[in-house]
């Protein structure tokens, strides 16, 4: 008796030494294996069978706490199975044991469409994308295409012109350089080139960084990038030179070798009427009242975007509108653009810009003497500017004869 107290102490350790035999349980159906100890690769790992089952060979495991199993169609893919399971844990922690075999075959389906590309980064971008940013890696000339079709239903079609056209003129050399890698030292150099290259003047540079600004402004608001690289790069200075004034002699040939022809009333509209040349392109017949002599002065056609009404505009300027034929008001503003330069050549007069509204509101001041009604006429916000650039530049017999200036 004494032995046996003695021994069974020492038979029950050396019994530990190896797996003891399973039992079977045929209440729950399934059978017991008993695998060596080297066919268990990481403790806490345990195997068992299902009598019945395409997937019947059984590994099992906790997570947290959690018993977890996975079904496998024969010993050697569970052992294999096990064997990964325990690799894993090895080398990310107990992280590995909450494996699911479906996660692990979509995360493999997800490989074969996205190649070699960390996961994350996928994950982020896709997430951006949601959100309507990429983190300034779309291409400039991608983000103008959608630039252009968020425009198109609201802006004018002359808007949307000038738009194809100067953002044209960026991807030319920056379409493909994504939104995050324009720098101010390359909009810099665009415009430097607009200047001396194409022989832009310091006005139309200024409008295409305007229009580049607007762009990325937009982009910045779209979440497509995080800064307008304009912001940094400020516009070329305008040096305002004293402006022209036509002399009268020369507008009276002007009017006079065009005056059956459809041009006239526009030119009309800015020497006697000081309208902007852009205005005087656009302005539509039912814009025009003949018979109260006011000119309404439509929103989207005006600088300001704000709707005006002209009224008590010279005498002369309602001649020639009640002059005008059919055709006049059927022309586009490019046409009005090519008409107006070839009256010029018609008259042998060279055509300096603006040369009829500026003359328009130098020979308006020197007829009436009021700043503040001339630049109401000329829709100036302030009579600032005229004494600047107009004040002194006519006289007023001249201004008398200039707006005595009639069809014949």
């Amino acid at each position: 008796m004494f032995l046996w107290f003695q021994c069974a102490p020492m038979r029950r350790r050396m019994d530990t030494k190896r797996p003891p035999a399973l039992p079977i349980n045929l209440n729950k159906a399934v059978v017991f294996a008993t695998p060596s100890r080297r066919d268990i690769p990481m403790r806490g790992i345990s195997y068992y069978e299902k009598p019945r089952g395409e997937k019947r060979f059984f590994a099992r495991w906790r997570d947290q706490g959690r018993k977890k199993a996975q079904g496998f169609t024969s010993p050697e893919a569970r052992a294999k199975f096990a064997a990964n399971l325990a690799s894993a844990r090895e080398k990310i922690g107990m992280q590995a044991l909450s494996f699911d075999a479906v996660e692990w075959v979509n995360y493999l389906r997800f490989k074969d469409i996205v190649g070699a590309v960390d996961p994350l980064t996928v994950g982020r971008e896709w997430l951006a994308f949601r959100r309507g940013e990429n983190g300034g890696g779309m291409a400039c000339v991608d983000a103008v295409k959608r630039y252009l079709r968020a425009g198109e239903s609201g802006d004018a079609p002359r808007i949307v012109y000038r738009k194809k056209l100067i953002l044209g003129r960026w991807n030319e050399g920056a379409g493909r350089v994504a939104l995050r890698d324009v720098s101010a030292d390359a909009v810099r150099s665009w415009l430097d080139r607009l200047a001396k290259r194409h022989g832009f003047s310091a006005v139309t540079v200024k409008h295409h960084r305007k229009m580049l600004s607007a762009f990325f402004r937009w982009c910045v608001r779209e979440r497509l990038c995080e800064r307008n690289p304009c912001d940094a790069v400020p516009g070329p200075k305008i040096i305002i030179e004293e402006v022209s004034v036509m002399p009268v002699a020369d507008a009276q040939k002007l009017f006079a070798v065009n005056a059956r022809e459809p041009v006239a009333a526009r030119m009309a509209l800015e020497a006697f009427g000081g309208l902007r040349f852009s205005h005087a392109g656009r302005i539509a017949r039912g814009e025009i009242d003949l018979k109260r002599r006011g000119i309404i002065l439509a929103a989207e056609k005006h600088k300001s975007r704000r709707r005006g009404y002209l009224e008590g505009l010279p005498k002369n300027l309602w001649a020639w509108l009640r002059a005008a034929p059919a055709e006049t008001w059927a022309m586009t503003p490019c046409q009005y653009m090519h008409a107006k330069s070839a009256a010029f050549r018609r008259a042998g007069i060279a055509n300096a810009g603006n040369v009829l509204r500026h003359s328009f509101g130098s020979y308006y001041l020197a007829l009436t003497d009021d700043a503040a009604k001339t630049a109401a006429k000329m829709q100036h916000t302030s009579p600032a500017m005229l004494y600047r650039h107009y004040k002194g530049v006519a006289s007023r017999k001249d201004a008398r004869a200039w707006f005595a200036i009639v069809p014949p």
